[in-house]
């Protein structure tokens, strides 16, 4: 795929992915991953672009927007940023280092978002 087209590719679709993120606050796992190796990238690579994103791009503007709205509680943030450091930590240590091959990360990546989807449609959509 020649470099220009990628590069809109991806602008596109992340621009529809920020949409995402600011309505109901998922992106990098479920959105972008796919589509960036869809576009080529490695496995690694892809979760390394995810992980940037989550550090400041994808959060700041809607943290900000939903603050102002009162909606932003602080306790449960710290207790969830401590979680997913020590979590993040873990899973990118064996991420980087390969220890699981691609398709096992691609079975256990689709095993968790179909478990998630009955149970969001079971509860949230019935």
């Amino acid at each position: 795929m020649p470099r220009g087209l990628m590069q809109i590719e991806l602008l596109i679709g992340s621009i529809l992915i920020g949409i995402v993120v600011g309505l109901v606050g998922i992106g990098g796992g479920i959105l972008l991953f796919p589509m960036l190796v869809y576009l080529g990238y490695t496995v690694p690579q892809a979760v390394a672009i995810s992980l940037f994103l989550n550090a400041i791009p994808n959060t700041l503007p809607g943290l900000y927007l939903y603050y102002k709205k009162g909606h932003f509680k602080v306790r449960p943030s710290i207790v969830v940023a401590i979680g997913t450091v020590v979590g993040s930590t873990i899973g990118s240590f064996i991420g980087s280092r390969e220890y699981m091959d691609r398709k096992t990360i691609f079975r256990l990546y689709t095993l968790v978002i179909f478990v998630l989807s009955i149970y969001m449609f079971y509860f949230y959509c019935l």
